[in-house]
């Protein structure tokens, strides 16, 4: 009971800086549905997916690094390196990105090129920066800059909404980039620690020793993205933007309970490594059920109180736009789509943290393959609104291989035969 009354106490503290971007993407989502035609919310909604997309790469390279190595080292002298190399890696990571996506939208799209580049690679680089901030125990300074991007970020939305002579599309992603930027400064600023960048040999040494497990872990974000976001994306390009558009707009419900979420796995993350690096797996565990239990609760409760006020929302927040989709289909699968992944997303941290990578990249292409055959057949004959099933099978499946991975008499250990101080010294054993 205490580990669980120290979480819920820690999850206290750091939901208010989630609770507050939270806030600011709903409302800023909601506002852009019921005003934009269906066809530029759905092209604005598409964008936003990317660079959700692009912040699980940066993770992936950095993020899910710091939340392993630095609380192993949270009292010895190399945790600065660690956070130099890791820091310095997320901040090209987001840059290349950007550019990526500015080449991209240049090409192929009438959305402003450095706008959207700016967004995704800023939300990117501010995204690294709270993990970091986690993995160092910093939940003030994490909320704070949380805070200053919801506030900035609405005032500057508001503001640009109704300037002249702009499209406004293009205003918001501007806004959006100057509130990631400004909430990375406020951050930054709370830490009170000199900012470093290398790119010298101590973290290209860090990072040779983690190509392995990083290669794997790359592998594995982009078949997770494939699983998780891949048929989605299928689903916007196959029907067009104003078909997924509804959809789009009603997995914004939940966008409250996905974040909210995020703040208690973040939370819990430099627990579970922390357990893991001691050699008290059974903690580890414990955390993760934990975890579990609490986000199966609020996605009960939530999803709930969506369905009893659907009609309310369809017709006031979303003010008729999508009169002509089947939103109750809509809404009970989009919850049953995030009740899973929420219910599956603390074990596969876990599972992460012991380095599992090859397992999890192995887990995310079968569930992916799966779910995309079922998706593209009932996009094939049926309304798109049914193709969100292959969705939810494919985070049924990765689920129940978790469940099966970590049943109660399979067992995780740390290894304690690491050669190097640079090793993390963690594996998973009798998987």
């Amino acid at each position: 009971m205490h580990s669980v009354k120290r979480l819920a106490r820690r999850f206290i503290l750091m939901l208010g800086g989630e609770v507050a971007q939270s806030a600011f993407h709903f409302g800023l989502n909601i506002a852009l549905a019921r005003s934009l035609s269906p066809h530029d919310y759905g092209r604005f909604a598409i964008l936003f997916l990317v660079g959700g997309l692009a912040l699980t790469y940066v993770r992936a390279l950095a993020g899910v690094p710091a939340g392993i190595y630095i609380p192993a080292r949270a009292e010895r002298r190399s945790a600065r390196g660690y956070e130099v190399s890791f820091g310095s890696a997320a901040l090209l990571i987001s840059g290349g990105i950007g550019v990526a996506v500015s080449a991209a939208l240049w090409i192929g799209s009438d959305i402003a090129p450095i706008a959207g580049g700016l967004f995704v690679g800023l939300w990117s680089l501010r995204s690294y920066i709270r993990l970091a901030l986690f993995a160092k125990r910093q939940a003030a300074a994490s909320g704070l800059g949380d805070l200053v991007f919801a506030l900035s970020g609405a005032g500057l939305a508001v503001a640009m909404m109704h300037g002249e002579g702009v499209t406004r599309l293009d205003a918001m992603l501007t806004a959006l980039a100057c509130a990631n930027g400004l909430g990375i400064i406020a951050s930054l600023m709370a830490l009170r620690q000199p900012v470093r960048i290398s790119f010298g040999r101590g973290m290209r040494r860090r990072y040779r020793a983690l190509g392995a497990s990083l290669s794997w872990s790359l592998v594995g974000t982009t078949t997770a993205n494939v699983q998780g976001q891949g048929q989605s994306l299928l689903v916007a390009f196959v029907a067009g933007p104003a078909s997924y558009a509804p959809i789009a707009a009603t997995l914004v419900l939940f966008s409250p309970l996905r974040l909210s979420a995020s703040a208690l796995i973040n939370m819990a993350q430099p627990e579970i490594a922390g357990h893991l690096a001691a050699g008290r797996p059974d903690r580890a565990k414990r955390v993760a059920l934990h975890c579990a239990g609490l986000l199966a609760l609020g996605g009960v409760a939530y999803g709930a109180a969506v369905l009893a006020f659907l009609p309310l929302i369809e017709a006031k927040l979303f003010a008729g736009q999508f009169a002509h989709a089947p939103m109750v289909l809509i809404a009970v699968l989009a919850w049953a789509i995030v009740g899973v992944s929420l219910l599956h997303a603390p074990f596969r941290v876990l599972l992460e943290t012991v380095q599992a990578f090859r397992m999890l990249a192995a887990l995310a292409a079968a569930s992916a393959v799966v779910g995309g055959v079922v998706v593209v057949g009932l996009l094939l004959v049926s309304a798109p609104a049914w193709s969100l099933l292959g969705v939810l099978i494919s985070e049924c499946v990765v689920l129940g291989y978790c469940g099966f991975a970590l049943r109660p008499w399979r067992r995780i250990a740390g290894s304690s035969g690491s050669s190097s101080p640079d090793s993390p010294g963690l594996a998973l054993v009798c998987l």
